[in-house]
């Protein structure tokens, strides 16, 4: 296989595996619905940064390590699902609120900017599926004379996916026609997203026992 046709290849599985609904497009539409845009592409972004990360650590071989060592998988989904379990449990008590699309001052935004950076990286880095998945597609597509521009450049395209379609997603859930449906409905999309949150944080803390 081609070197071009090996970033193919990375940029058609990423992309497939990226829009099948998960946590990550769960937290980004719901930030972006509720919050507007800004917050909503600041979790995006937060988002394409842990994939940066974690597609970074894949190929530096820390999945290996996971494979290798099941306590450090299973210490990785008891993270990640009890943080999954945390967000839906206080999106689910926070259904009630109404959203405020309300101008905040400078403060107020520059704190709400770095909490939803923060969410959306956190997202993203505590899911212990994505490293194995990133790992398991390397593994799969590099062979031992890949050149290395390859594999950096396999990394910037996950980047890239992932900040193109998050933020698009951002984009879509933040109209005015969107954050209005939102309203209207908030209390059942906020515990729907909340039960989804939670129910996969559950499923992940009970395979690591």
């Amino acid at each position: 296989m081609s070197d071009w046709a090996v970033l193919g290849s990375v940029f058609a599985v990423h992309l497939l595996a990226m829009v099948s609904p998960g946590p990550n497009v769960l937290v980004v539409t719901q930030t972006a619905a509720s919050e507007g845009r800004r917050a909503g592409v600041r979790a995006a972004l937060g988002i394409a940064a842990g994939a940066a990360m974690l597609s970074s650590a894949a190929l530096a071989g820390v999945s290996v390590l996971m494979t290798q060592f099941a306590w450090l998988h299973a210490a990785l989904r008891v993270l990640g699902g009890g943080y999954l379990l945390y967000l839906g449990v206080r999106l689910w008590c926070s259904a009630a609120a109404r959203a405020a699309f309300s101008p905040a001052t400078a403060n107020g935004i520059a704190r709400s900017d770095w909490r939803a950076f923060q969410i959306g990286l956190a997202t993203n880095l505590t899911n212990p599926k994505a490293l194995v998945f990133y790992g398991s597609v390397f593994a799969a597509l590099f062979a031992p004379d890949t050149p290395l521009w390859v594999k950096l450049a396999a990394v910037g395209m996950i980047a890239a996916n992932s900040t193109g379609f998050h933020v698009a997603l951002a984009c879509l859930f933040s109209t005015p026609r969107a954050q209005a449906g939102y309203q209207r409905i908030k209390p059942w999309i906020d515990r729907a997203a909340g039960t989804a949150l939670a129910l996969l944080g559950l499923q992940l803390l009970l395979r690591s026992r």
